[in-house]
């Protein structure tokens, strides 16, 4: 795991981009001018809570130590009394052994708990990869159902993946139904909703009526009364007769058409007459109208049959054709009107027509079969509705059917797994068990010598190494146990003593008593193990001589960074100098140092920026101070700090080479000579010695940073030091 404080969304951080600070190190050590966004970083730290966007990611257990305003404010400026610091006692060395015997103990128990976790993490992560793997193939068989009608059933589903592996996983049930099957049921469901399926309607037959059939079967022949009858009814040819009369005896046709010769006379005329009488012309026509009616009903009827299917909206002519069929019964019925015809022709002829019984069969069978399906679906189309969810459900066991071999495969490896996670559940519970009974032995032996005595007499003893007599700090008697400390200077103690000293004495003071808490314990009977504890420092020399800065470096570093003692140690400063003394106490060996600390800058433009250092990189006070100026000009920076830093690089150069009153003088002759009344503002804003512009300098954010660059170089260029302006800026 790395380790890293990730500040995003505060003061002046960006509001989505981390700045992210690597704390895998054992010290990391921070610099940052003042206003760049520093103090943030141990704000948080001191109440992460205060700061939901921000994050620290450690591994193991912490217990954050801060020193910075807000420690400051809790334990001295609102508090006259502050909470007793209990360290073990010097007199008992027998105790002492057997608590650090215990505390290695205690150590070797709490890296088998981090490495005992560290395997159950992993165990878990398999059980979440083996889910993946599983979820993943699960996820495919989404690609059966869409493009189908059953794809709507998908929606909810889709995404996430793990949502649709959920899903299939949780049928109890589970079909053997293939996911096309229940497709093409719900097409034929949906292709019905809203509208009822029509079913085959069979138009009314066509028919002959007893009468007429009987009129066929009778042969139609002339009157007896006729000469010719007897002759005509001997030739068996009256029909031909018929229809000799009718073509060529027309319109007082004497003509014989076989002789040609005039035989044919009115007698003749006569007797025809008589043969063909109104009964014989009335039958005819009755036959004639039979044959005419038979014709349209046929028509008619073949026509309104096939539309009967074609308007039948479960008809599939490739399934079931009726189109065959048809044509086999119209020919029968074009068979027995061709028999109607011939009598026509021939009235004299008995005709009967024949059957259409065994062609009707099958159309019928057909219709029926056809109204079966109709039925079948007007049934499930009233249930539309539960019909659907039917089918729906149904594809959610027919998916869990096609997943069992993924699904079990899953259970084998997690089954295996799990028992590895309740075997190192055991051993942790076992390590919990053994830590607590250690833990509480080394809390038995602490109270028998634990006190806070010795931690007054160290900070006392530092207040008087460092040169300070005017305070010291005593137990307090407001308290029955006597575990409190509070201030004293001389007869006076208590309440208000604090707010009496120097800026510097109350650092002083404030950082010795965080120092003791680092190395001690808040509770006589209980401690937190130096390993878990996370120490943070922000600039502990503010308001501090030179002289101190070099003592509180020499602190850090013997009480707190040296031996690695604790989890993590993370020091902030503004101070160059402070950083430098810090380096100066670490290793010297490159590789080990390296190793050990990780170093950063924090600095600011529109947001505020973390980056890396390298050892090589850190200057001095006055090289910083180029080194700000230039990030200004190259964009890195915010201008509007450009004036104060050129007023600090032009006092700490000018004192050095005791050319100050000079740097007045050239100071007020170029604001003279200048014909910018803005840039007057500029020249007199840093100088010192002249009266300051605050109110006018505004103006820098509206202007190229060049431009001041520029009359900044003019005050070497008058002092006769631009060879100087020119190394520096390089």
């Amino acid at each position: 795991m790395t380790n890293s404080i990730n500040i995003k969304g505060v003061t002046s951080y960006h509001p989505t981009e981390a700045q992210r600070i690597d704390i895998s190190k054992n010290n990391t050590f921070i610099f940052g001018l003042n206003g760049t966004g520093k103090s943030t970083i141990s704000n948080f730290l001191y109440d992460q809570v205060a700061y939901p966007s921000c994050s620290l990611v450690i591994d193991g257990n912490y217990t954050p130590i801060v020193y910075n305003q807000a420690f400051v404010e809790e334990n001295f400026v609102k508090n006259h009394e502050q909470a007793g610091v209990f360290t073990l006692s010097k007199d008992n060395a027998d105790i002492e052994r057997k608590i650090s015997n215990k505390s290695k103990l205690r150590e070797k128990l709490a890296t088998a708990y981090r490495t005992t976790d560290a395997e159950l993490a992993k165990a878990n992560n398999r059980i979440k990869e083996e889910n993946a793997k599983a979820v993943k193939e699960i996820y495919k068989k989404k690609e059966k159902i869409q493009g189908t009608a059953l794809e709507p059933f998908l929606t909810g589903f889709k995404t996430p993946k793990l949502k649709f592996y959920e899903q299939v996983k949780k049928q109890t049930e589970t079909e053997g139904v293939s996911i096309e099957a229940l497709a093409k049921e719900l097409q034929e469901l949906n292709k019905y909703d809203g509208k009822p399926p029509s079913k085959v309607y069979l138009p009314h037959y066509p028919t002959i009526s007893d009468e007429d059939i009987v009129l066929l079967s009778q042969p139609i022949i002339g009157s007896s009364s006729s000469q010719l009858s007897d002759f005509i009814s001997e030739l068996d040819n009256q029909g031909w007769v018929k229809l000799g009369k009718d073509l060529y005896l027309n319109d007082g046709q004497t003509r014989c058409p076989f002789c040609q010769k005039n035989t044919i006379d009115d007698s003749f005329q006569q007797e025809l007459m008589k043969l063909f009488d109104k009964t014989y012309e009335g039958n005819l026509d009755k036959i004639v109208r039979i044959e005419s009616t038979y014709k349209d009903g046929i028509e008619t009827y073949i026509e309104e049959l096939k539309a009967a299917f074609t308007g039948c909206s479960v008809y599939d002519p490739v399934q079931h054709d009726a189109l065959p069929l048809i044509e086999l019964l119209e020919s029968e019925f074009l068979n027995n009107l061709a028999i109607i015809s011939s009598k026509v022709k021939n009235p004299a002829i008995s005709v009967e027509l024949g059957s259409t019984d065994k062609r009707l069969a099958p159309i019928n069978g057909l219709t029926s079969q056809l109204n079966e399906t109709v039925s079948a679906i007007e049934a499930r189309t009233n249930k539309f509705r539960e019909t659907k969810g039917n089918i729906e459900t149904r594809m959610w066991k027919a998916l869990k059917h096609q997943s069992q071999d993924i699904l079990s495969l899953e259970e084998q490896a997690n089954d295996k797994i799990r028992k590895e996670i309740a075997a190192l559940d055991a051993r942790l519970s076992r390590i919990k068990a053994i830590g607590q009974t250690v833990r509480n032995k080394i809390n038995d032996l602490r109270s028998q010598t634990s006190n806070i005595d010795e931690t007054i007499d160290r900070i006392n003893d530092n207040l008087k190494y460092l040169g300070v007599t005017g305070f010291e700090i005593v137990k307090s008697n407001a308290h029955e146990n006597n575990n409190f400390f509070m201030l004293s200077r001389g007869a006076n103690s208590g309440e208000g003593i604090f707010k009496s000293l120097s800026e510097g004495e109350k650092t002083l003071i404030t950082f010795l008593y965080y120092i003791e808490k680092c190395n001690g314990s808040m509770s006589k009977d209980s401690e937190v193990p130096d390993s878990e504890k996370l120490i943070v420092i922000d600039d502990p020399i503010s308001s501090l001589s030179q002289n101190y800065i070099y003592d509180i470096a020499s602190l850090i570093q013997s009480k707190i960074i040296k031996g690695n003692r604790f989890k993590k140690v993370v020091i902030l400063t503004h101070s160059l100098f402070f950083y430098h003394e810090l380096l100066k106490l670490a290793p010297r060996n490159q590789e080990k140092f390296q190793a050990k600390y990780g170093l950063y800058l924090v600095s600011k433009n529109e947001y505020s920026q973390i980056s890396t250092l390298e050892p090589k990189e850190l200057k001095n006070d006055y090289q910083s101070l180029w080194h700000i100026l230039k990030d200004v000009v190259n964009s890195k920076t915010d201008p509007v700090i450009l004036p104060n830093v050129m007023r600090n690089i032009l006092e700490y150069y000018f004192g050095f080479v005791h050319k100050k009153d000079q740097l007045s003088d050239i100071l007020n002759k170029l604001a003279e000579n200048e014909p910018n009344q803005g840039f007057k503002s500029f020249y007199r804003y840093i100088n010192r010695e002249s009266h300051s512009d605050p109110t006018n300098i505004g103006f820098m954010m509206d202007v190229q940073p060049q431009i001041y660059l520029d009359r900044f170089k003019s005050v070497f260029v008058e002092s006769n030091d631009v060879a100087h302006y020119e190394c520096m800026m390089q």
